[in-house]
Order: C-alpha cells, then sequence, then structure tokens
C-alpha cells in the first residue's frame, strides 16, 4: 500500500488570478498594502488610504513562481527590471519569498509576514 502512495501525483499550487491579499511591506517604513492579482497584472494599493501605490505585470511560471515587472508606481524599480518570486497558499494566507530580483525597491520590501486573504473593489 505505501509503494504505491509515491505515485499519486503532488498537488498543483493554486494560481495567483483572481486572487487578494492583504499584509505589511516596508515602503520604506512598514505600512499595510493590498496586493489584487489580476489575470497578467497586479495593483498594489496602501490599504488605508486606499491609493493605487504601483501596477505590475506579473507571469505565473511553474515551481509555485511568478515574475513581476512594473508597469508604474512610486518604487524605484524600472519598467524594464523583472523580478522573480515564489509564493505558498496555504488555506487564507500566502507567504512570497524572493527568488532573483535586482530591484531593491520590491526585495527590500520585507514581505515575509503571512499576507491574509480579502476583498477589495476593483480598480
Amino acid at each position: 500500500m505505501f509503494a504505491c502512495a509515491g505515485a499519486l501525483p503532488a498537488q498543483a499550487q493554486k494560481s495567483l488570478a483572481g486572487t487578494t491579499w492583504v499584509g505589511i511591506a516596508s515602503i520604506p517604513e512598514p505600512v499595510e498594502i493590498v496586493l489584487q492579482f489580476k489575470q497578467d497584472t497586479v495593483f498594489m494599493f496602501v490599504k488605508d488610504s486606499k491609493q493605487l501605490a504601483e501596477t505590475m505585470h506579473y507571469t505565473q511560471k511553474g515551481n509555485n513562481q511568478f515574475v513581476w515587472q512594473k508597469i508604474s508606481g512610486g518604487s524605484p524599480c524600472d519598467t524594464q527590471t523583472p523580478g522573480t518570486w515564489a509564493y505558498k497558499i496555504k488555506k487564507d494566507e500566502v507567504n512570497f519569498t524572493v527568488v532573483d530580483d535586482p530591484c531593491p525597491g520590491r526585495t527590500q520590501a520585507s514581505l515575509g509576514t503571512p499576507f491574509k486573504k480579502t476583498t477589495w473593489p476593483n480598480p
């Protein structure tokens, strides 16, 4: 019976498309942000002011990863520099981890604490 267990496929990671998450980012001071993932775009809002702070294009990759790249916003990242991040969704939380991102504006945002699933109006 245990020999068959290895033949079971691994559970596929959930897509980020259509999800919205709230958590803390250091931009540069800790502030609560909302990340709203659409089909290929992610919007970052400052929660308290509801201000759109950043718009990024993203592409889902295998191995629970995505690549995002700035379209517009206030970060020091340019629009030519993509960053690769990993994510893990567990119930109503997601953890983000830097894989390879040359933009210090994203890597220093310290998204290391879990983000919680939330709802947010469409931009």
